[in-house]
């Protein structure tokens, strides 16, 4: 796994239902200095920095993580070939004492831990990919001095496009952790129109982002007739 700054997706950690920037996610505490905390011990254990950049550097990936999933992206009907270009999981601390660092010391002001990590995804035959996902991808550990963090998964998905170039429509399908339950199969459904890149903006019916939408009926008549889909089944890794 690798570390990368999230910008495009969503529903990773913060639910949302298209490719966003997670990093704004990031909740801020209410101000006000967290109980048994002091400045001193802030900036003794390095929670003075206040960039959420530099605070991610600070978190460790989990060695050896237990509750792993494989998921199986399979891709049926697509208007054009496709690959994987991105893989993601997106994980948050909960918002404790114990967690969180100074997003703003004059106004008192604190914000939790939040970590992406990128995930390989990959081929496995004709329009087929696979995805390790950990739901324990983060360690626990005390990064602040003031008790050990616990994190937790959002979410985690994939996206794929004609090609690698920017311009490319990336259709992404992602799933919330609650969702990683072994045997559990998704599916979602994407207009064909935007392949290979998009060529309407905004356009009522169709989502935005090229996040798919849960049924073909969620889009208007004339959209609705001509879409291809993405499953993925979710399974415990041995």
């Amino acid at each position: 796994m690798h570390e990368f700054p999230f910008h495009r997706w969503g529903r990773v950690a913060c639910i949302v239902a298209v490719w966003g920037p997670l990093m704004a996610c990031q909740p801020t505490a209410p101000t006000g200095q967290p109980t048994g905390t002091s400045a001193t011990t802030a900036q003794a254990t390095g929670a003075q920095k206040n960039d959420k950049s530099e605070q991610a550097h600070l978190f460790k990936v989990n060695p050896s993580p237990k509750q792993v999933f494989e998921v199986e992206f399979e891709i049926h009907d697509a208007p054009g070939p496709l690959m994987a270009v991105r893989g993601s999981a997106g994980y948050s601390a909960t918002q404790a004492p114990n967690c969180t660092f100074v997003t703003n010391a004059w106004a008192g002001t604190w914000g939790t831990p939040f970590k992406g990590l990128s995930l390989p995804v990959t081929p496995m035959g004709p329009n087929r990919f696979v995805m390790t996902v950990a739901l324990d991808g983060m360690l626990d550990e005390d990064y602040y001095g003031k008790g050990v963090c616990r994190w937790k998964m959002g979410g985690a998905g994939a996206g794929f496009a004609a090609s690698a170039a920017e311009e490319d429509t990336q259709y992404g399908l992602s799933l919330d952790a609650k969702e990683f339950v072994d045997g559990a199969t998704y599916r979602k459904y994407y207009w064909k129109g935007n392949y290979p890149q998009r060529k309407t903006k905004n356009e009522s019916g169709i989502p935005s982002s090229s996040a798919g939408v849960s049924k073909p009926e969620d889009l208007l008549p004339g959209f609705r007739e001509n879409v291809f889909s993405i499953t993925a089944k979710v399974r415990v890794k041995p």
